[in-house]
């Protein structure tokens, strides 16, 4: 199951505190809304340590790059 664009996921979203994000104006929660429209730099991944991450059981690293989860 796709995780939900809602407002309850944004709240709860990490993506601006990760090393990774590209700063500056820039959609988040990449695991519904899927990649950034900016370069990523991976620098490390803090999905796993993500509230939205954990109650929808997901199991990739990087939506910003990689897209929406499946």
């Amino acid at each position: 199951m796709a995780v939900a664009d809602t407002s309850e996921n944004l709240q709860k979203c990490i993506c601006m505190s990760c090393p990774s994000y590209p700063r500056g104006a820039d959609p988040i929660l990449y695991c519904a809304r899927g990649e950034s429209p900016k370069h990523i730099e991976q620098v490390r991944c803090t999905c796993p340590g993500c509230p939205v991450w954990h109650e929808n059981d997901l199991s990739g690293l990087y939506f910003c790059v990689n897209g929406k989860a499946p």
